[in-house]
C-alpha cells in the first residue's frame, strides 16, 4: 500500500493540516483491516518519512505485490468528493480495482463520487508516475479535497469507514 507523500514532501496543505498525515492515518487503518483478513500488506512508509516515487514502485514490483493502491488527498480552489485515478491505457485490471474500491466507498459518507478517471489532471496523454511504473493492478485514490471543509469533516468523521471500504475493495479484487 502506498501512502501519499511524507517527510518534507507534505502534499496538499490547509493551514496546519497536511495531506501526508491524513493519508498515513487512513493507510494504517486499511492495513489493520487487511491484516485482520490475513492479507500481507506492504507499506511504502509507516511513519513520516520521504520515499521517492521510484522507490515506491521498486518496493511494489520487487515484492510482487498483487495490487498497488496509492492514497492521497485532492486540492483545488473549488471542488469536493472522492475520485480514483487509473493508468491512461485503461487496463481492465486497474479499472476493476478502482471500481471495486469505489463501490465500497460509495456506501460510506464520501459526499460526491467524482468517478474513475484516467491519465492525470492534465488529461489522458500521461500518467501518474506510480500508475505507469508498477507491474500489478494499480490505482490512486483521492480521498476528498483537503481544501474543502466538507470533505475534511467527512474524512475526520468517517476515516474508519473509508479504510474499511478501501480494504473491502482490495479484498474483492484479490479474491478473484
Amino acid at each position: 500500500m502506498i501512502v501519499g507523500h511524507g517527510g518534507e514532501e507534505v502534499g496538499a496543505v490547509l493551514g496546519k493540516r497536511y495531506e501526508k498525515n491524513d493519508t498515513l492515518e487512513v493507510a494504517k487503518l486499511v492495513e489493520k483491516n487487511l491484516k485482520k483478513k490475513n492479507i500481507k500488506v506492504i507499506m511504502t512508509r509507516s511513519r513520516d518519512k520521504d520515499v521517492s516515487l521510484e522507490e515506491r514502485c521498486k518496493i511494489a514490483n520487487q515484492k510482487k505485490a498483487k495490487v498497488f493502491v496509492s492514497i492521497h488527498r485532492n486540492s483545488a480552489d473549488a471542488g469536493n468528493g472522492v475520485e480514483i485515478w487509473c493508468n491512461s491505457q485503461k487496463k481492465e485490471a486497474d479499472t476493476k480495482l478502482a471500481n471495486s474500491i469505489m463501490k465500497y466507498l460509495e456506501k460510506t459518507k464520501i459526499g460526491q463520487n467524482r468517478g474513475i478517471k484516467y491519465g492525470t489532471i492534465e488529461g489522458e496523454k500521461g500518467d501518474y508516475y506510480v500508475l505507469k511504473n508498477t507491474n500489478m493492478p494499480s490505482c490512486l485514490i483521492e480521498l476528498g479535497f483537503i481544501s474543502s471543509k466538507q470533505d475534511n469533516n467527512l474524512l475526520d468523521d468517517n476515516k474508519i469507514e473509508y479504510a474499511k471500504a478501501i480494504a473491502d475493495g482490495i479484498l474483492e479484487m484479490i479474491k478473484e
